[in-house]
C-alpha cells in the first residue's frame, strides 16, 4: 500500500523496503532478503546516489545475505 500511495522512489518506501529485506535476512529468508535489496539499491542509487549513506548501508546489508549464501565472489563484487 505505502509503494502505492508514496511512489517506490520515496524515501519512507525505500527505507521500508530495506527493513523487510533486513527482517526476512534475520528469519534466515536469505534469497528473499537478497531479491529486496537488489531492487531497493538499484532505486536508492537512482534516487540518492551510489555514495549517499542510506545506499551504502543496503548495499552492506545485501553483502551480509550473500555472504551467508555462500556468494562470496557476488559479496565482494558489490
Amino acid at each position: 500500500i505505502q509503494e502505492r500511495v508514496l511512489g517506490a522512489e520515496n524515501l519512507d518506501t525505500l527505507t521500508t523496503t530495506t527493513n523487510i529485506a533486513g527482517t526476512l535476512q534475520n528469519q534466515s529468508k536469505d534469497q528473499e532478503a537478497e531479491v529486496l535489496y537488489t531492487e531497493v539499491i538499484g532505486v536508492q542509487q537512482r534516487v540518492l546516489g551510489p555514495e549517499h549513506p542510506v545506499t551504502l548501508g543496503a548495499r552492506y546489508s545485501l553483502c551480509g545475505v550473500l555472504y551467508n549464501q555462500k556468494k562470496y565472489g557476488e559479496a565482494e563484487a558489490r
